[in-house]
């Protein structure tokens, strides 16, 4: 694994070359996701994005955007999340310039025509509408302003309806030119890169015009843990969805790995103690699993489930005594060996496409600022001892355990 990184006119870029790749991506990655909105601006991190798909001055309108893409057999999208927001074309190495030419129009040369801006509030709300109707997606929507309140971490990455209907030109311009400069995004070009020094030259020129800093501060991070250690949402569902949560580790501290390779053995795969004994075994759930996730602020285990109505309270506390069971029996040098060559093994098979080395490099960067090639990483992974992952346990001891449900 390769890479280089380079400060053009006042942007981190990175270039990764994998001359093996029939493909190159270039992306762009922005710190302005959801987190850094105000109340009132809800959604507007999300708005943004697909407003940036309407035309700059060269594509002027959606259907030139799309065309423009659609010509050169690229795949072309965005996605917001809670810290970032980023833009990505990819394609036959040797359109690579257009695809460089058309993020850059997109970004830096918006339009935000009135008359798009409200046909896109529309679709925008359907999309909302959508989510709403999938259960999955609503539970762990309400969970977040559960486990996080009121705060900026527990508002939906897509806002609300009424924020949605009062957004408006000058409000996308400031929010863009408060974020979308040259400190505050990376850009990064994975793939057969035929022409390094022609793409180095176009970023220079075409971004140029963005301005060097950003306004403001990162929000603040605070949380209290929720008072209550269980809530639920009546939606009148086929079957009751359960997050069980706790905190954990942020992802600057070291014992990270350790707590990826207990989720792993917990419900990380099919062969995971909670995914043979509740849904094999018993019957109780289509999916379950475990996860642990982290920023740089804090790091969340968790538990989902989507479990039988009318055995719903049943599974609940099979899942706590499963939890107990692994506390109190440990795990074996089997299920540990395993837990990390299945956490090895995905994250090599993760990078061979230029689309995914595009995000590795990206999130690692605008996460944490610096970058862990995939060696560093096994070796990471390779190092985690039994003591690490035993060290963990009481992480998830029952008295930190908060629930949440929609039935």
């Amino acid at each position: 694994m390769k890479y280089e990184i380079k400060i053009l006119s006042g942007i981190t870029c990175i270039f990764a070359p994998m001359q093996e790749s029939n493909s190159i991506t270039i992306q762009i990655g922005v710190k302005a996701g959801s987190i850094y909105e105000t109340t009132e601006e809800a959604g507007i991190s999300h708005f943004l994005e697909h407003m940036f798909f309407k035309g700059g001055k060269k594509w002027t309108t959606p259907k030139a955007v799309a065309t423009a893409m659609d010509k050169i057999g690229a795949e072309f999208n965005a996605s917001t999340g809670k810290h970032s927001t980023s833009y990505y074309v990819k394609s036959a190495p040797h359109f690579a310039t257009e695809g460089l030419e058309l993020l850059a129009d997109m970004m830096v040369d918006a339009q935000f025509p009135e008359a798009e801006l409200e046909r896109e509030k529309g679709v925008v709300i359907q999309e909302l509408k959508m989510y709403e109707d999938q259960p999955i997606h609503v539970c762990d929507e309400k969970w977040q302003r559960f486990f996080f309140g009121e705060g900026n971490y527990g508002r939906p990455i897509i806002g609300y309806e009424a924020t949605i209907n009062g957004f408006n030109a000058q409000a996308l311009f400031d929010y863009k030119k408060a974020l979308y400069t040259k400190d505050n995004l990376v850009i990064t070009i994975a793939g057969k890169i035929l022409d390094q020094e022609q793409l180095e030259s176009m970023i220079t020129e075409l971004f140029s015009p963005l301005s060097e800093k950003k306004e403001g501060e990162k929000p603040e991070f605070s949380r209290n843990l929720p008072l209550e250690k269980s809530d639920f949402f009546k939606k009148g569902t086929e079957q009751n969805h359960l997050i069980i949560s706790m905190p954990g580790l942020n992802g600057l501290e070291e014992k990270k790995y350790a707590a990826s390779v207990l989720c792993t053995i917990l419900g990380g795969n099919m062969s995971s103690r909670l995914f043979q004994n509740i849904r094999e075994k018993l019957g109780l759930c289509y999916y379950i699993r475990g996860n642990h996730a982290q920023t740089k602020e804090f790091g969340i285990f968790s538990i989902r489930a989507g479990l039988d109505k009318e055995k719903f309270n049943f599974g609940v506390e099979k899942i706590h005594e499963e939890i107990n069971t692994f506390l109190e029996k440990r795990f074996s040098d089997e299920e540990f060996e395993n837990a990390k060559n299945y956490l090895i093994g995905g994250i090599q098979m993760g990078i061979e496409s230029s689309d995914e080395m595009a995000d590795f490099l990206e999130h690692q960067y605008l996460t944490y600022g610096e970058i862990k090639t995939l060696d560093q990483f096994l070796a990471k992974y390779q190092q985690v001892t039994r003591d690490d992952v035993e060290s963990l346990f009481p992480y998830l001891y029952r008295d930190k355990r908060w629930s949440y449900h929609i039935e």
